[in-house]
This record gives C-alpha cells, sequence and structure tokens, in this order.
C-alpha cells in the first residue's frame, strides 16, 4: 500500500481548509497556498446543511460553529405577491441532524483557519498564488506580498495537489482540464440589524429572487438579484437608492430591509458562475468546491458540497492502492452527486427567472400544488443528503488519532 507524503493544497478558503484538516490525517505533511497575505472569507453568511455539519462533527469543530450560528428547520419559497410557493422542512437524518444553520462565513472560516493553525503537519504559505500547475505533480507559485521576507517564484512538488481555488482556479485552467464556464448572475449580499424569521424565506420576484435568514443576535442576512433592468444599472453605478427603489417598486419587504443598509459599499457585489468540469483529475491535479462544480446559490448546496468533497478525496487517498486510482475513485463518487445538485440548482435558478407573466402563472400553479404533499419535499431532500451524510459517517481515516 502507498503512503501520502505530500500534498498541496491551493486555495485557503473553507474547502481548501477542511481539505487541508481532513489530508493532514492521511499525509504526512500538507502545504496550504494561499494568495492572501493574512486569509478571511469574502461574503456575508451560508447555510450549512447536514451533509456539511456531518463534516464538522467528524473534525471536533461542530458545537463551537453551532455557538455562533442560528438554526433552520425549513425554507420557503414565495411568489412576488408573498403566496408561498414551496416548503421544505429538514429531514431528521440521525444524530442530531435534524436541521440546517445559517453562519457567518467569517465566522466559520475562523473557527477552521484556527483549526489548521493547531495542526502540525500543515505548513502555511500565505501570499503566495499559484500560477500554473502540472500534472505530473507539480505547481509554481509566486510571492503577491511586496517586499515581503520571501520575494519571486518557487515551485513545489508534491503527491497530489489539490485546486481548491475557486471559480478561477489557475490548477483548473493551467493543469489540462477540459471545463465550462457559465457567464453567470450578479448578486448583492450583506448582514443587518433586525430580526426575520427562524427559517429560510425566498422570493421569486420580476427582478429575480431576494431572501433572507437569521443569524441570531438581531441579525439578518439577505441576498438580492442585481442582473435585471434599472436594478443592474443601479448596482454598476453603486447607486444604492436606486436600487431600493427597484425592489420597493416590487417586493417592499426586500425594500425595508435595504433601507438598514447604510452605505453601497457595505453590500457585497459578486458573479455567481456555474463550472461545469468533464473530470475532476488531471495527473497528480484534483479540484474540490467550486473550482469542480461552482453552481447558483438557489440550494445553498455548494460550500457544503466542498466540506464532503474533502472528505471522500482524503478518504480514496488514504484506502486506494495509488493515486491514480485514488483520484479515480474520488471523481467516480463525487462528479455525478455534485452535478445532480447544480442541475437542480440551476433549475431552480431558471424557474426563478421566468419573465412571461403566463408563465409565472403557471410555474406558481404548479408548485403550490406540491405544498399539499410536504413528505414529497422532506424526502426528497432526505434522498440527496443521506449519500454524503454516509460517506462522512463511515471515512475510516476519522478513526485515525494522528
Amino acid at each position: 500500500m502507498w503512503t501520502v507524503d505530500h500534498a498541496v493544497v491551493v486555495g485557503a478558503g473553507i474547502g481548501g481548509l477542511t481539505a487541508s484538516l481532513v489530508l493532514s490525517r492521511v499525509a504526512a505533511r500538507v502545504t496550504l497556498v494561499e494568495r492572501a497575505e493574512r486569509p478571511a472569507e469574502v461574503g456575508a453568511a451560508l447555510a450549512l446543511q447536514p451533509n456539511g455539519m456531518a463534516v464538522l462533527d467528524r473534525l471536533g469543530l461542530l458545537p463551537a460553529v453551532e455557538a455562533v450560528s442560528a438554526r433552520i428547520d425549513r425554507m420557503d419559497i414565495r411568489s412576488v405577491t408573498g403566496r408561498r410557493l414551496l416548503t421544505a422542512r429538514m429531514p431528521d437524518l440521525g444524530a442530531g441532524l435534524d436541521h440546517a444553520a445559517a453562519v457567518r462565513r467569517t465566522e466559520l472560516h475562523g473557527l477552521l483557519l484556527e483549526a489548521v493553525a493547531g495542526v502540525a503537519s500543515v505548513d502555511t504559505r500565505f501570499g503566495w498564488a499559484a500560477v500554473s500547475a502540472d500534472p505530473s505533480g507539480a505547481v509554481r507559485i509566486t510571492s503577491t506580498v511586496e517586499n515581503g521576507p520571501e520575494m519571486g517564484s518557487v515551485s513545489l512538488r508534491a503527491d497530489v495537489i489539490v485546486g481548491a481555488d475557486g471559480v478561477n482556479s489557475a490548477v483548473r485552467g493551467t493543469g489540462g482540464f477540459d471545463s465550462r464556464v457559465s457567464p453567470g448572475s450578479s448578486y448583492v449580499r450583506t448582514i443587518v440589524m433586525g430580526r426575520a424569521n427562524p427559517w429560510f424565506e425566498e422570493y421569486w420576484t420580476p427582478l429575480g429572487s431576494f431572501g433572507h435568514a437569521p443569524l441570531g443576535a438581531d441579525l439578518v442576512y439577505f441576498w438580492a438579484a442585481a442582473d435585471v433592468g434599472a436594478a443592474a444599472d443601479a448596482v454598476a453605478q453603486g447607486d444604492l437608492g436606486a436600487f431600493r427603489q427597484e425592489w420597493r417598486r416590487v417586493l417592499p419587504v426586500a425594500a425595508d430591509l435595504l433601507e438598514q443598509v447604510s452605505s453601497f459599499d457595505d453590500l457585497l457585489v459578486n458573479t455567481v458562475r456555474s463550472v461545469d468540469c468533464r473530470r475532476w483529475f488531471s495527473g497528480r491535479l484534483v479540484l474540490l468546491g467550486d473550482a469542480a462544480h461552482a453552481m447558483p446559490p438557489n440550494l445553498g448546496a455548494g460550500a457544503n458540497s466542498a466540506l464532503v468533497d474533502g472528505v471522500v478525496l482524503a478518504e480514496e487517498l488514504a484506502t486506494a492502492p495509488s493515486v491514480t486510482e485514488a483520484l479515480a475513485g474520488y471523481d467516480m463518487r463525487r462528479r455525478p452527486i455534485a452535478r445532480r445538485v447544480q442541475m437542480t440548482a440551476e433549475m431552480l435558478q431558471r424557474l426563478c427567472g421566468i419573465e412571461r407573466v403566463t408563465a409565472q402563472r403557471v410555474r406558481d400553479a404548479l408548485l403550490a400544488g406540491l405544498t399539499r404533499f410536504p413528505r414529497l419535499s422532506e424526502e426528497g431532500i432526505r434522498r440527496g443528503l443521506a449519500g454524503d451524510i454516509r460517506a462522512v459517517r463511515s471515512a475510516s481515516l476519522f478513526n485515525d488519532a494522528r
């Protein structure tokens, strides 16, 4: 049986930090490369689903995460008039996994970063950006810190190099992968003072989706589509008042939350793209998270999928007879699952973006009819998450006390 001497992880976001933690259980040493000198998560908040929570539980981090998160038991999708189109309740998946949680990205990232700092076998190279990767098992990195103690570029070699460097992945872009990246959709997100219902709530409107969720301590996280008509123009011009007015015209509850935003600079504006990669490995290079399967945010599944990716990758490296078979096994196990999740998120995004009034009415009637059968949505969630949770709970790498 071969052993992993050295693994390199490119990207210290939530997926890369988690991958570094689980890989440290199967590799003698891990090098974590991140372009930022002081890594910090960009974003407002995210939904932790039971599959992601299962990973954090096995890492011993779930109690700390739940202490800074808000419990979520269901998600409602509503029409622009407020009519409830669909309710998705979280099924009981055992061992306390009977809910989701809303958490600030900075809180989760900070806990993961602290955990990585406590692992002696993980060497961090912060302030270094990946420039190119070679399937033979090499990645060239260059310093991003002007006048820092280390300058120039170096090449790192490893048994396996993990691209956890997001939608614009340098590992994917230079490592021989065949992928397609969608043009994407723009959203604004932020956190404000206020009180929200103790569940996720999303409205489907002519401007796109608007949603909000509680974060605890009288904080509300919300997001709003920002790529239709005058709303898109307002964002392009940095005009908070005009953006708020567009949403007031369509959905007053959105405008009321936007009233709590004091400056346009308090809004995070980002373009969400989908990545469809035909194969997640190329020689000794392998992808996870957004680098492999970025998706629309409609399911709140992207970060959770990245957490599970790391566990399955580490388990394959721990149990397969060679690196080639390990990466092929990871690809075979994770890529079809992630693609199904992607397709569901993309379908919801398309349904949300229907513009013709007659088509909207048909959509709303069909979805509202499903609310009479709540067990259907609950069973669908159970089927979608159960396989991930089994994979995490059965992973032998967590039996190693290293």
